[in-house]
């Protein structure tokens, strides 16, 4: 029997993720990502250096649930979802114009 890691079959192109809008757009040091709550750690890794290519310090993860209200007598809910901080080797910068003006 091998690790549990061994056993796991992870695919990359599956786990969808969202960044969040950052503070500044110079000088990025950590970015914060939205995804499905079963992603791991190093899921999150894995997908960020191989596709994007990225050079990750850390990850870390936080578990979110999904707002609810209640329409009637029914509470109607968002689904749950996982924040993760990312913190990068080297800063990164991006353009304004991937971000729409509200």
């Amino acid at each position: 029997m091998g690790s549990r890691m061994g056993r796991r079959v992870v695919q990359l192109a599956n786990l969808p993720i969202k960044l969040l809008m950052p503070n500044s757009f110079t000088n990025i040091r950590e970015i914060a990502i939205k995804t499905i709550p079963s992603a791991s750690k190093i899921e999150i890794k894995r997908v960020l250096e191989s596709l994007y290519g990225f050079q990750i310090e850390k990850v870390q993860t936080l578990n979110m649930e999904g707002k609810k209200k209640k329409r009637g007598g029914l509470f109607i809910a968002k689904p749950d979802y996982k924040k993760a901080y990312v913190t990068l080797q080297n800063p990164l910068s991006i353009s304004r114009d991937l971000y729409p003006k509200t």
